[in-house]
């Protein structure tokens, strides 16, 4: 069945709730615009749309805090074109809202991406809140990816500066670099939540990076100092505080068995991301672009021709399932993965949940299989699976 709505005004009813939380029984979801009005177990006036997916699994829009590109385009293209198609694409994967990511890059050339987030309320389909600045304000000796020549050490003339442009939602900011403590405090001041990430910093700096107000922990255990027991470094941080960990879920960024262990042990606070480049959605083996650099994708991931991960083909459906199918998660715990914790972590109060007042985000799955049926972001039937 292709899921339709005819109307702004309507109510979901389901037996298969997830707010994340599970609630038991028949809800209905009344959405009004944009918004959701109320969630009761009565059923609506006459005259209201009523739009039964009793056999469907409805739950809250993912959230990818952490995505470059999709579907054949790059945040680093620059222009309101490329963010759309992304946007567009995005909602057969069951996202309804992302952050467009950037690499490491001069502030001049950030600046104009920077301007481009003004225009994101007009793009349809899933939402680009605005952006993620995954450096330039990284260490040059973890590039990952990047190219390590267009990083620089931060300073409050450039952050005051890409601030007046437009709109971070968050920035990856290398820590043990000099005088980044400080203008990790300046970014949180201005309502951008800090990740910390490509970074070689010490257990204790980044102690002193949480203090002073990061918040997050970039593709967690990947762009950092592996964990060891007299130098436990970024790693060990993320386990003592209480860190959003990001985490792609692909099986490539880790072994399946640290999957598990996540999942078992971190699970209220790790934050699903696909760290998805241009080549995701699109099915197609080749050479693709991040960046400045020339990446190769296979069926699994996307490398550097030295092998190096460079970004994702993850999407936030498959990574939402395999958090269950390897992971171990219940549903209402994958659910705050991709959707509830992502929004927390950047601040976001109405997305990531369906409750009275939230924003009418909404993934519609299959209960068998758990794939996209439809996707609903702002009220807006923005996907339906053909039959």
């Amino acid at each position: 069945m292709t899921i339709e709505i005819k109307s702004n005004h309507y109510v979901i009813k389901t037996d298969h709730f997830y707010a994340p939380e599970p609630i038991d029984g028949t809800v209905y979801i009344e959405v009004n615009n944009s918004r959701v009005e109320q969630v009761s177990f009565e059923p609506p006036e006459s005259g209201v749309e009523l739009v039964d997916l009793t056999d469907y699994v409805v739950g809250p829009g993912f959230v990818d805090v952490h995505i470059h590109g999709f579907a054949g385009h790059d945040t680093m293209e620059g222009t309101l074109e490329a963010i759309g198609s992304m946007a567009e694409k995005l909602a057969s994967t069951g996202t309804t809202a992302f952050l467009p990511t950037t690499t490491g890059a001069p502030v001049e050339t950030l600046k104009p991406i920077m301007q481009l987030s003004n225009s994101f309320a007009q793009v349809k389909g899933a939402k680009p809140l605005a952006l993620h600045l995954e450096g330039p304000f990284i260490s040059k000796k973890v590039p990952g990816a990047m190219d390590p020549n267009l990083f620089r050490q931060a300073n409050r003339d450039d952050i005051m500066e890409l601030l007046s442009e437009g709109k971070a939602l968050m920035v990856t900011m290398a820590p043990e670099i000099e005088g980044h403590l400080d203008m990790i405090e300046l970014f949180a001041g201005y309502g951008v939540s800090v990740s910390l990430g490509h970074t070689s910093t010490d257990y204790e700096t980044a102690a002193k990076a949480y203090a002073k107000g990061a918040t997050s922990i970039t593709h967690y255990f990947n762009a950092m100092s592996p964990f060891q027991h007299r130098q436990p470094g970024l790693i060990g941080a993320g386990l003592l505080y209480p860190f959003y960990l990001q985490f792609i879920a692909d099986g490539v960024h880790t072994h399946i068995a640290t999957m598990k262990i996540m999942c078992k042990y971190v699970k209220d606070r790790l934050v699903l991301i696909t760290d998805a480049t241009m080549a995701a959605g699109l099915g197609k083996p080749g050479r693709y672009t991040l960046g400045n650099r020339t990446i190769i994708v296979d069926e699994t991931s996307a490398r550097l021709e030295n092998g190096t991960l460079a970004g994702s083909v993850l999407t936030m459906d498959k990574g939402f399932r395999n958090l269950i199918n390897i992971g171990g998660l219940s549903l209402p715990e994958a659910f705050t993965c991709a959707s509830l914790l992502p929004a927390k972590s950047i601040g976001l109060k109405d997305r990531g949940t369906i409750k009275k007042g939230s924003m009418a985000d909404i993934v519609i799955l299959n209960k068998e299989t758990l794939q996209v049926e439809a996707t609903i972001g702002e009220g807006n039937l923005i996907y339906a699976r053909a039959d």
